[in-house]
């Protein structure tokens, strides 16, 4: 019994389909993608594997462009040969004598006939016109299962005017009752679950293959979620917990400090966005939101820039007033009490005697002139936001998709009270922080970012 499922993608030139192949394989670079019609000119096949074992095979074709041609002339031929339509058809792509200029449709049709289900993929945006009920006509005559896949039925730009449910009445004329809404672009885990569940109903020989591969795919989901989170998680506590210390005297040694600390920042941040691009199948080139845009895979806009801060509703002016630089301040110790660049006074040693026990070599430091150098709140927060908001889009991203990555308004409101306490914990192990100089990470680190995660999942759309 083969257990291998071959499915042609077919359908009008700039339909999708090559997008739908993209977001299908999780593969970016598959084919190309273009505004101008015809772009695909040949047959290009990817697998979908469980495990060792290749169990789907997609085919992207060659777009219909002369439907209503095409039609006619397989239909002369048709009534020239004395034969039914699936031999007309069989006759048109085996001789190419036949073709008479449809050479493109040839390749489309001929595997077709190679397959056994039929993903035609529709651009719901498009009124319903002749060429597209001369195509459902053809596909009719060519005895294969046809699964009608209607993409851009997302909302968003571009998207405002649709035609689904005439698309709808129209496939409904035909016979064609099972319909799967699959945006390419607008990734939905949900309605690519249904797809291949239809395809189960439409081919049921190969419901055991289609079962297995919606419960890998749910698991992988599931997982790619999870592994984000402890992404942003990691993160979160590495600058929560990251400090410099430096000689509360010494004008230069605070503004080395800084320096230091935000760029160690910078650089921890950046590695981050990259890995999850990087985990969601996804490159820098695809991310430049405009309110924060990157290049290169850096940011062009700076996380410590007061500006960036009140865009994100942050109150930039506390860190500034501290007498430290924008983002940071000077804490005492377990985040939050700024002493500015003045040493600890007795009377501050006194407020903190009860932490001596867990703080007592970072309080004799301070109370000998050192001051520390952190990341403020409201720096925190905004890191917390925005990869957040990150990771959201990118889980509704689809690998069909052309213009930049453009992360939505987020209201972190719920995510920083659940998260803020958890922060203050990390704000009082500095080793814990990957940029400190001697890292630990010990089992209740772990346990940190694995609450700190909960919360990010939690709160991801």
């Amino acid at each position: 019994m083969n257990t291998r499922l071959d499915i042609a993608v077919i359908g009008h030139t700039n339909a999708g389909k090559t997008s739908l192949m993209r977001t299908l394989t999780r593969r970016r670079d598959f084919g190309e993608v273009s505004a101008h019609p015809a772009t695909t000119r040949h047959v290009e096949m990817a697998e979908l594997a469980l495990g060792s074992e290749t169990v789907l095979r997609l085919f992207d074709t060659p777009g219909f462009e002369d439907s209503s041609g095409l039609l006619a002339h397989i239909e002369a031929l048709k009534t020239a040969r004395d034969e039914d339509w699936i031999e007309a058809i069989e006759a048109f792509v085996a001789t190419p004598d036949l073709q008479a200029g449809f050479a493109q449709e040839a390749k489309a049709l001929g595997q077709v006939l190679s397959s056994a289900v039929l993903l035609y993929v529709i651009d719901a945006r498009d009124p319903v016109r002749a060429k597209h009920r001369d195509e459902l006509e053809l596909l009719g005559r060519c005895a294969r299962p046809v699964l009608p896949v209607l993409n851009f039925v997302a909302p968003g730009p571009g998207n405002e005017v649709g035609h689904e449910q005439a698309w709808r009445q129209q496939l409904a004329r035909v016979n064609m009752h099972a319909v799967v809404s699959f945006d390419t672009v607008v990734y939905n885990q949900a309605d690519e679950l249904t797809l291949y569940g239809k395809i189960a109903t439409l081919a049921d020989r190969f419901a055991p293959i289609l079962t297995r591969l919606i419960d890998e795919l749910t698991a992988a989901r599931a997982a790619q979620r999870r592994a984000s989170a402890v992404m942003v998680a990691e993160l979160i506590v590495d600058i929560a917990a990251a400090r410099r210390p430096y000689k509360a005297d010494d004008e230069a040694a605070k503004t080395a400090a800084a320096a230091d600390l935000k760029n160690a920042i910078r650089r921890r941040e950046q590695q981050a966005v990259t890995a999850l691009l990087e985990l969601n199948r996804f490159g820098s080139a695809d991310y430049a939101p405009p309110e924060l845009p990157i290049a290169g895979g850096a940011w062009q806009e700076d996380l410590f820039d007061p500006l960036v801060l009140e865009r994100f509703g942050f109150d930039a002016t506390k860190a500034l007033a501290a007498g430290a630089t924008a983002g940071l301040a000077i804490d005492l110790m377990t985040g939050g009490l700024t002493l500015g660049a003045a040493a600890l006074t007795g009377a501050a040693v006194g407020f903190a005697i009860d932490s001596v026990r867990r703080y007592g070599g970072r309080l004799v430091a301070l109370a000998t002139g050192m001051a520390e150098m952190t990341v403020d709140a409201p720096t925190l927060k905004l890191v917390i936001d925005r990869e957040t908001a990150l990771v959201s889009a990118l889980l509704r991203r689809g690998h069909g998709a052309q213009s930049p990555i453009a992360t939505a308004p987020f209201d972190g409101t719920a995510l920083q009270e659940r998260v803020a306490p958890l922060t203050h914990q990390a704000r009082r192990h500095p080793n814990w922080s990957s940029l400190a100089e001697s890292p630990r990470t010990p089992a209740a680190r772990a346990t940190l970012v694995t609450r700190i995660a909960d919360a990010v999942e939690s709160a991801l759309s």
